[in-house]
């Protein structure tokens, strides 16, 4: 059965609750960083956390190539980050520069200015529909300040 159009911008889709956050990937020869609404832990023992990139996004072209990534949460009142990562491509630009970072284990960019990460090594990739979804195991992460996460509100980000 076909989903019903709306008349009104506001999808249905968009009202299941998620966090934000900036998903960083590497491959030998590029570096990018996304905004990320769709991030879910998939296991506890291992932990495991999926990943899904958009076919247009600039950082759907390095999931082919990439071992490792980085899921940086974000916290109440980062909005402007999430917007910086989500609405600029890293084909045209850096958009690292200027944040301040370390390499984790694998060498992917690790915000330092984010309330927890989790840096995980790829153990699956596939396509569904318009995504390439990642699942990586958890090989180094840390809780790195007090707060609350950032809880996606679609208003937030028109």
């Amino acid at each position: 059965m076909p989903i019903q159009e709306q008349a009104d911008e506001r999808r249905p889709e968009w009202e299941i609750p998620s966090g934000v956050f900036i998903v960083t990937l590497r491959t030998p020869t590029r570096v990018n960083a996304y905004a990320a609404g769709w991030v879910v832990r998939v296991s506890e023992e291992p932990v495991m956390i999926q990943v899904a990139v958009w076919d247009q996004n600039y950082s759907h072209e390095l999931t082919e190539d990439c071992d490792h990534f980085v899921v940086q949460v974000l916290q109440e009142g980062q909005e402007s980050v999430a917007r910086h990562f989500g609405r600029n491509s890293g084909r045209d630009m850096d958009k690292l520069a200027g944040f301040k970072t370390h390499p984790g284990v694998s060498g992917v960019p690790i915000l330092d200015d984010c309330l927890a990460y989790l840096e995980c090594e790829v153990v699956f990739r596939q396509t569904f529909g318009d995504h390439k979804v990642l699942v990586g195991r958890a090989v180094n992460s840390r809780v790195q300040c007090e707060g609350c996460a950032l809880v996606y509100d679609y208003e937030d980000y028109q």
